[in-house]
């Protein structure tokens, strides 16, 4: 025997005795292991529920708004109750039913705190403390006897009357409120139920109008997509919703509204815009500019000739009097314009402004400004005083 067959062969051997290793040494069972929620499952929570009422020939379909009630004799069952913000929709649901809407109420949404109170011939009670007790020990005695026994956490409900199929007796997991339980008001009667064995309704079917008023005492996670594929959960949602094909059921989740101001720019538009330019405008007409409205007139200088002759004339027409006037004029509108109060004080308190202001004597100003005569000789000093207090005040700020 060659060494490349002996080697061939201690390999086929190890190869052997490794399968046997395995096959003694492991077990090969098969394990269910769950899968997250994909597609639109991950989004719609009623997603399992739509799909069995499908399956049923129904048409089912979630809505996030109830701005409008479903088609008559359609189901709707309400998961939320945003739709009490407008106080007129709970009659306007009393009038679907009346025309043969079926609405589906839950008592675990607090719907008896709402106007549906008034009409809906259902309410719930409290289940005292002791009969509580006595369907726990029911509940478990059933469990423990059955063969095999299996760790569900369920109830054993009947229908009255039978489901489909003369289906009596389903077992309800994880959907049940255990502290209260339903009745129907005085005067009215049932059309179905679902009973413990203990006694008590879990659900009830009561005729209003020509529709009915189904109400389930249950949470709305019940609808969710878990809990309808556990026990007969499935079966219990089929009976409450009167499932039979060609059906319509509406699934009212929750409101969902687009947030004020994109609903504000999605409905007016046109008058935030004008809105926008007529405020652009105003600010624009009160605000402060770099110039002046209107552009300043050139300044026209004249010749010294033509103010000598001016002057002359001025002069030989008025006489001294109106010259000093004048000048004393044009000095009384500067220290208006610059000094703040000047015209409520007495004339010697003027004069003492504006000489504090120039830094002149106060008493040749004063003599200046007051004086309404004066002689040839001392008519150039007043002007030149005058003149030079004029301008002292026109070169401060204002």
């Amino acid at each position: 025997m060659s060494r490349e067959v002996l080697i061939r062969l201690l390999a086929v051997i190890g190869l052997a005795l490794g399968a046997w290793w395995l096959q003694a040494n492991t077990e090969w069972v098969e394990e269910d292991s769950p899968r997250g929620a994909q597609g639109e499952a991950l989004e719609n929570p009623v997603y399992a529920f739509e799909h069995l009422m499908q399956r049923l020939g129904v048409h089912a379909e979630h809505h996030e708004t109830l701005d409008m009630m479903p088609p008559e004799h359609a189901r709707l069952v309400l998961l939320s109750d945003d739709w009490s913000v407008i106080p007129a929709r709970a009659e306007a649901l009393h009038q679907w039913v009346l025309r043969g809407g079926h609405l589906v109420l839950l008592q675990g949404m607090d719907w008896d705190d709402t106007p549906l109170k008034k009409w809906v011939p259902v309410y719930a009670v409290e289940v005292p403390p002791e009969e509580r007790k006595a369907e726990n020990a029911a509940t478990a005695a059933t469990a423990a006897s059955a063969a095999p026994a299996k760790p569900y956490d369920g109830v054993d409900l009947t229908s009255s009357p039978p489901l489909w199929g003369q289906t009596e007796k389903i077992k309800v997991c994880w959907s049940l409120r255990g502290q209260e339980r339903l009745r129907t008001k005085p005067g009215q009667t049932a059309d179905w139920a679902l009973t413990r064995a203990a006694g008590g309704a879990e659900a009830l079917r009561v005729r209003v109008g020509q529709g009915s008023v189904t109400v389930l005492n249950s949470f709305p996670a019940s609808f969710h997509n878990d809990p309808v594929l556990r026990c007969d959960n499935g079966l219990m949602l089929a009976a409450v919703m009167q499932a039979e094909p060609g059906a319509k059921v509406w699934v009212y989740l929750h409101e969902d509204r687009e947030a004020l101001l994109p609903w504000l720019w999605h409905q007016g538009w046109i008058a935030i815009v004008a809105g926008a330019l007529a405020g652009a405008a105003l600010l624009w007409r009160a605000s402060l500019r770099f110039g002046p409205r209107v552009a300043a007139a050139p300044r026209l200088r004249r010749s010294i000739a033509e103010q000598v002759r001016g002057s002359g004339a001025y002069l030989w027409r008025e006489g001294r009097e109106a010259l000093l006037l004048a000048q004393q004029r044009a000095l009384e509108e500067a220290a208006a314009r610059h000094l703040r109060g000047y015209r409520l004080l007495k004339p010697l308190e003027r004069a003492r402004a504006v000489a504090a202001a120039t830094q002149l004597a106060p008493e040749v100003l004063a003599l200046a400004m007051q004086s309404q005569t004066c002689t040839r000789a001392e008519l150039p000093g007043r002007l030149q005083t005058l003149e030079t207090a004029r301008r002292q005040l026109e070169k401060k700020p204002s």
